[in-house]
C-alpha cells in the first residue's frame, strides 16, 4: 500500500492532517498543542492518528474495536513522519481491506 499524501488542513483552532480520502469527508486530524494525538475516524472507516505515539494510540483503538463490535473490517495499516508546522510529526492510518 503506499502511504497517503498528508496535507495540512486547520482543526479545532489548530493544524491537523487530512488527505483525499475518496468519500465527501475531509478527515482531519489534529494532534494536542502538549503533542499528545489526535485522531479521526472517516465515515467510509479509514482512521489516521496524528502526534506523539500515534502507532500506538491506533494500535489500542482498532484492538478495542475488534474487541467490542461484532463486524469489523481487518484493516492495511503504515505510518510516516510530515511536516506539521515546520515540525515532523508521527502519523498513523489504518484503511479498511475490501
Amino acid at each position: 500500500m503506499q502511504t497517503p499524501v498528508f496535507r495540512p488542513e486547520p482543526k479545532d483552532g489548530r493544524e491537523g492532517l487530512t488527505y483525499v480520502c475518496g468519500c465527501p469527508c475531509v478527515p482531519t486530524a489534529a494532534p494536542a498543542e502538549d503533542g499528545a494525538p489526535g485522531m479521526e475516524h472517516c465515515c467510509c472507516g479509514k482512521v489516521h492518528v496524528v502526534g506523539n505515539g500515534a502507532e500506538a494510540v491506533l494500535s489500542a483503538y482498532l484492538a478495542d474495536r475488534k474487541a467490542t463490535r461484532k463486524r469489523e473490517p481487518d484493516y492495511e495499516r503504515g505510518t510516516a513522519e510530515v511536516a506539521l508546522g515546520g515540525r515532523p510529526v508521527e502519523v498513523a492510518w489504518a484503511f479498511p481491506i475490501e
